[in-house]
């Protein structure tokens, strides 16, 4: 199988890597090709498609964005976006403004509970990437509030945890529609719940999402069962689904067991999400 990952994150966002050192990275793996999908974030992917033209890597030009449906997290990813599309653009921004507010609420939060953080120390932290949960994590590491990435979002950071803050997002269908007209094509990332909350209703969500025109579901993914991969292809064939997916690679603390070269794409979903970008593209 031809080494294909779609879902990867750098330090443009929460990753623990460079775009570059990432691309160089997917190439020691083996991969051939990559996505970069940042989180609300483009910005790592021209320096990733360089690198990439070096090393022999085609580097996709991707994002993933938080979305809420029914008060539960839905991420939609993107595939081959132009990522100079005015209005995409003009959402991320609104998008990272909306982070930057999060983060202080949830410092302000954190102090109330005897855990004080520097909120310039966060902002260097990140880098002029996206404001992410991990890099509250890292700094609350760095102070001995807790051991690891995982213990900040179980006990503070997560989901309906004291320091919590909800951003406000896209509903899945706004960012579908978005990412069509950015020229690209939309997938359901991670369909199987990954952050510990409730598990989103899929026979409710899919219906709505295909209607929206959803091109893709993740169906190869990190840690998933045999059972679970069945079933999503099961969902995949139902509504008409690419079947796509990647490792969600972060390099830190936000889904640690996952590892650059051990989840691979087929290329026929390869092929089919290439041709469904390029139909958005004209459209």
């Amino acid at each position: 199988m031809p080494g294909i990952d779609l879902h990867l994150h750098t330090t443009a966002s929460d990753g623990a890597f460079s775009p570059a050192d990432l691309v160089r990275m997917a190439f020691e793996a083996g991969l051939d090709c990559i996505a970069i999908t940042d989180h609300d974030s483009t910005d790592g992917v021209t320096i990733a498609q360089v690198a990439g033209q070096g090393l022999g890597v085609r580097v996709i030009a991707g994002i993933e964005f938080n979305t809420m449906w029914h008060g539960q997290s839905v991420h939609i990813l993107g595939y081959f976006v132009e990522t100079e599309h005015p209005e995409l653009q003009a959402v991320i921004a609104r998008q990272r403004d909306g982070r930057l507010y999060r983060a202080q609420r949830m410092i302000e939060k954190l102090t109330a509970l005897n855990l004080p953080l520097s909120y310039e120390e966060i902002l260097k932290s990140a880098d002029g990437g996206a404001v992410g949960r991990p890099h509250i994590a890292k700094a609350m590491i760095a102070q001995g509030y807790v051991s690891d990435s995982n213990e900040a979002f179980a006990k503070y950071l997560g989901h309906g945890m004291p320091a919590y803050v909800e951003q406000p997002k896209l509903t899945p269908t706004e960012a579908i529609a978005l990412l069509h007209r950015a020229g690209a094509a939309a997938g359901l990332a991670h369909p199987y719940n990954v952050e510990g909350a409730d598990q989103v209703d899929l026979d409710a969500l899919l219906p709505e999402l295909a209607d929206a025109g959803l091109d893709a579901i993740e169906t190869y993914y990190t840690d998933y069962s045999a059972a679970q991969q069945s079933a999503i292809l099961h969902l995949a064939q139902r509504f008409d689904l690419i079947p796509t997916g990647g490792s969600d690679f972060h390099g830190g603390g936000i889904l640690s067991q996952a590892e650059l070269g051990t989840i691979r794409v087929p290329a026929e979903s390869f092929q089919r999400l290439e041709g469904a970008a390029a139909q958005r593209a004209l459209a």
